[in-house]
């Protein structure tokens, strides 16, 4: 679509028949602020992305969050995520992320903003498994380049690392570090740029009408009244849907540290070293130069990201110390000097949720992003936005991410 066609196509609301909506139920409607054709609720990395691709597709958008895109309370909200395509035999999601790195490249051009960083990724294991072997497989029948390496070969290639432990590394020489916060907000900037409404407010479901739901209801006492909604709101869909996702979408926390590196020695910054993961922590070089990042695996088993406190604890300082005293030793002493509390809002099998509420034909749920979801966000935005309008999407696809899945 050019450019006169799409501001042609903006100015005209979107028709109700076109959505399949009755007129003369919403006529029925209380008084609302001004009817927009979609709204979408979360301003992260599926919602901000979904907003923007249904503005670019000529439809009247708002986007809603509560604290605003990019907000530190978000799960896209850290400075830093990382793309690539590993994923096991899970060969739909290296196909996505491998059209990802395309969207990506292709909006920081549009963008005029650098969003992505070529690291690679190392895997480490102390033996081959199944999974490793499966994620070789997959990627070099999708094309994608890796290297498998011994434990004296990581030696060699990196000796600012110990591998002690770990007989295989497998390299991903593509993938890369997204700039995550600065993203949302550069996607933000060009949703309103193109005519798209954002609001900072707390919404939550409002008026129902047989199988439809009329409008939000905002935290002012104000309502918002559109012909379809996208509930994109990451570890806050379990409390606004809790009978529906409040045991299907989990919410830990995870502490992030920063820890700085040794005056003049950049063996640990970018692009001197890739990014990493192993079963207990993964992590990033020094990047943009806010430290060399360490991530445990694990940690709170629930976290309320409104109210809970956003300090790392001393035991997950002296949890991330341990491992670099380990893994890279010459970093054991350095001091930590930047911090992060994280959430994530993972499914148990850790497969997205891009469905239709089962009470309301024109709700769509699309969350359940369990830690991987950053990366996809171009590319996921646009089938949320084709699901939000029923338009044809990838049948496999749609059903690895319904709803009512086992």
């Amino acid at each position: 679509m050019d450019r006169r066609t799409f501001l042609k196509a903006a100015s005209v609301p979107l028709g109700a028949s076109a959505l399949g909506v009755n007129a003369s139920a919403l006529g029925t409607t209380a008084q609302t602020t001004p009817r927009s054709s979609v709204v979408v609720v979360g301003g992260g990395a599926f919602g901000a992305w979904t907003a923007l691709h249904l503005r670019e597709m000529g439809h009247t958008v708002t986007l809603l969050d509560a604290y605003g895109p990019g907000n530190s309370r978000a799960t896209s909200g850290d400075e830093t995520r990382q793309i690539r395509c590993g994923y096991g035999d899970r060969e739909l999601y290296s196909r996505s992320a491998l059209r990802a790195f395309t969207a990506w490249r292709t909006r920081q051009e549009e963008f005029g903003v650098p969003l992505m960083m070529e690291t690679g990724r190392l895997q480490l294991v102390p033996d081959w498994t199944p999974g490793l072997r499966a994620t070789q497989a997959t990627l070099a029948k999708i094309g994608v380049k890796t290297e498998a390496m011994t434990q004296d070969e990581m030696r060699k290639r990196y000796p600012q690392m110990n591998p002690e432990g770990m007989g295989v590394g497998l390299l991903e020489p593509g993938a890369s570090v997204l700039r995550a916060k600065q993203a949302i907000l550069t996607v933000a900037a060009a949703f309103k740029r193109k005519g798209g409404t954002i609001s900072i407010a707390r919404a939550k479901p409002g008026l129902g009408e047989g199988r439809r739901l009329m409008d939000l209801e905002i935290a002012n006492g104000d309502r918002v009244a559109a012909q379809q909604f996208v509930f994109a709101c990451g570890p806050w869909l379990p409390r606004l849907f809790p009978a529906l996702l409040g045991t299907r979408i989990q919410v830990p926390g995870r502490d992030v540290l920063y820890f700085g590196t040794p005056a003049g020695d950049t063996r640990f910054t970018f692009p001197n070293f890739p990014n990493y993961s192993e079963d207990r922590c993964y992590g990033f070089a020094n990047i943009d130069e806010r430290g060399f990042k360490v991530c445990a695996t694990s940690g709170a088993t629930s976290f309320d990201p409104d109210t809970d406190e956003r300090i790392v604890t001393p035991h997950e300082v002296r949890r991330a110390r341990a491992y670099l005293a380990l893994r890279f030793p010459a970093l054991k002493d350095q001091p930590v000097i930047e911090t992060r509390v994280c959430q994530l809002e993972n499914t148990a099998d850790e497969h997205f949720i891009i469905d239709r509420h089962p009470d309301y034909d024109n709700v769509l749920i699309a969350g359940g992003g369990s830690g991987h979801g950053f990366k996809h966000g171009p590319v996921i935005g646009e089938y949320i936005a084709k699901r939000a309008l029923g338009e044809p999407t990838d049948p496999a696809f749609d059903h690895m991410v319904r709803l009512a899945r086992a």
